[in-house]
């Protein structure tokens, strides 16, 4: 398998920050796998400031081979904690974290999600969100919607959709070419991730430079920790290239 950051010459995140969510447990879902990677990410490669790795880099006399992470967090399996959340990454963007308005204007921000599919057996980069809620079970909160908008200012139709802006088709083709079993999905169900999604891409879809996108994972059953930890560092290397 090729090293996360394609190695030596690889591409660079220069420019391309990245915004990062998984979930915790819910009901059938004891063990979320998206919490271990999330907070594998976090403790691999820290979020500091922009501004700090910057100098970090430039001390070095290096550019940046690994993710610039300006947020990581597991949320809870929430919709009103995912608004929440939702709300806060918007602030941290329209800041430029930090970095001012000139630091803003030349980077590009990728949000990415990821949930567990536990019927799964590959990796699923989502195309599309739909606007319907219809949860099959409360979320953490106690909170189950049927066949409701989540974003009720997008319309009372329930089936229409958002569509992310990255090249899905071929950063999943990318990544069976890097040798892992991935694949586009049209449907991200109707229950938290869906919700998570479609609100994310309705958030921040006027937003120039700023991308969403939403990844399903399997379980450790079906697909092993330490392989999915290889994928989600190629991922991120194959966003880059998309988002930059």
């Amino acid at each position: 398998a090729p090293p996360p950051w394609g190695g030596a010459g690889g591409m660079t995140t220069e420019g391309v920050r990245f915004l990062v969510t998984g979930f915790g447990k819910f009901p059938g879902v004891p063990a979320n796998p998206t919490e271990v990677l999330v907070n594998g990410l976090r403790g691999n490669h820290s979020a500091s400031s922009p501004n700090q790795e910057d100098q970090e880099a430039t001390n070095s006399g290096q550019n940046h081979h690994g993710p610039n992470l300006v947020s990581c967090e597991v949320l809870k399996v929430s919709a009103r904690t995912v608004e929440d959340h939702l709300g806060e990454l918007e602030v941290l963007v329209s800041s430029g974290h930090g970095g001012g308005e000139a630091k803003a204007a030349s980077s590009s921000y990728v949000v990415v999600h990821f949930g567990v599919d536990v019927c799964a057996r590959t990796f699923k980069l989502e195309k599309r969100a739909v606007n319907e809620a219809n949860f099959r079970l409360p979320d953490e909160d106690g909170f189950q919607p049927r066949c409701a908008p989540v974003c009720p200012d997008a319309g009372d139709d329930l089936t229409s959709c958002l569509h992310t802006k990255l090249d899905v088709d071929r950063i999943s083709a990318q990544l069976r070419e890097d040798g892992f079993d991935c694949q586009v999905s049209m449907d991200a169900g109707r229950y938290v991730c869906n919700y998570t999604y479609f609100a994310s891409l309705k958030r921040f879809e006027k937003t120039s430079g700023l991308y969403s996108l939403f990844v399903h994972v399997p379980s450790f059953n079906a697909i092993d920790a330490e392989t999915q930890a290889a994928f989600v560092q190629r991922l991120f290397h194959r966003l880059s290239g998309d988002a930059s």
